[in-house]
């Protein structure tokens, strides 16, 4: 199109510029009357190919309004499609029991050369409590329960001479039993059939009985709780652990520091100037079975009976919905 209309432009420029004779008139009249035709075709044409694309644009758009995007299966091929779903864990509870060892030591001040007393003693019932936070997170919940152990101290012997150093009031070896109440925060994240477990939280608990031993302690005190000591304690745990998950049972294995933030006895006991603590520290060891009382994966119960009255309420209202 644009080499024609230079071709009118350079020939009209020509007739203005060369002289006009008789056969230069004809050959002018000839090229008006072929570049006029062209124009006319050309403008045709164009016409024309406007009225094919527009038939074209609706056409398509005919063709998209009429086409279903969604594939269509049969039931035969969608009954042999294998989907995977991942498994939610729902906010499920145990209940279990506990066994352990404990390794004691007292945070004596002043410092005293102890050893580490072995306690075989240290069992409980434990209650758990799973949840989620912002209703989407599984890795949290609570731990609680009645526990019961050992905890004290024992001093190590003069290698040279054989005897001990230090005593508390004459007694070389003490052993305190104790029932417990602790409150942890129980962080997990599961893993296949494996629990990796972080435990973190405060315990409450009182001495029930002492046994005391040494060559200078009053006869009378072995069994007994001196006036000045302390038998509510209080404090602070944290641990870690792993556990194996063959539902509806768990079997968890777990070392937990506990840490205690009351004295053993009251400090000026001994002296109004001279103050005396000591502080249980003890590292357990323990091994537990847990059972699931509500499902850990899929539907529960009280989720399918919601879904199901939704289900029936949903047809009242809508009678034909479903149909």
């Amino acid at each position: 199109m644009s080499r024609k209309i230079i071709c009118i432009i350079f020939a009209s420029l020509f007739t203005c510029l060369v002289p006009i004779n008789s056969e230069a008139r004809k050959q002018k009249k000839a090229l008006s009357d072929s570049t006029a035709v062209s124009v006319a075709d050309t403008s045709r044409l164009e016409v024309a190919a406007d009225s094919i694309a527009g038939r074209l644009d609706s056409l398509a758009a005919a063709s998209l309004d009429s086409i279903d995007l969604v594939p269509l299966f049969s039931d035969e091929y969608l009954d042999t499609v294998k989907m995977k779903k991942a498994k939610s864990i729902n906010d499920y509870t145990m209940i279990g029991v506990q066994y352990g060892v404990s390794l004691s030591q007292m945070r004596f001040n002043p410092t005293k050369r102890q050893g580490m007393l072995i306690s075989p003693y240290n069992f409980g019932i434990t209650y758990t409590r799973y949840g989620k936070m912002f209703g989407y997170m599984p890795y949290f919940g609570f731990q609680t329960g009645v526990l019961f152990g050992q905890d004290g101290y024992v001093f190590k012997k003069n290698k040279e001479t054989g005897d001990y150093n230090e005593s508390v009031d004459g007694a070389t070896k003490a052993v305190y039993s104790y029932a417990e109440v602790p409150l942890l925060a129980h962080l997990h994240i599961d893993v296949w059939h494996l629990k990796l477990i972080v435990n973190l939280g405060l315990y409450a608990g009182y001495r029930l009985e002492v046994e005391r031993e040494g060559e200078r302690l009053d006869p009378q005190y072995a069994n007994t709780f001196y006036d000045y000591d302390r038998r509510f304690d209080y404090g602070a745990k944290a641990g870690a652990g792993i556990g194996l998950i063959l539902d509806p049972i768990e079997f968890h294995i777990q070392a937990t520091y506990r840490a205690s933030l009351g004295s053993l006895y009251r400090p000026n006991y001994y002296s109004e100037y001279y103050y005396r603590f000591a502080y249980p520290s003890d590292i357990l060891i323990t091994a537990g079975i847990h059972i699931q009382l509500t499902k850990r994966t899929g539907k529960t119960k009280a989720a399918l009976k919601k879904e199901a009255k939704a289900l029936i309420y949903n047809d009242q209202e809508n009678p034909g919905a479903n149909r």
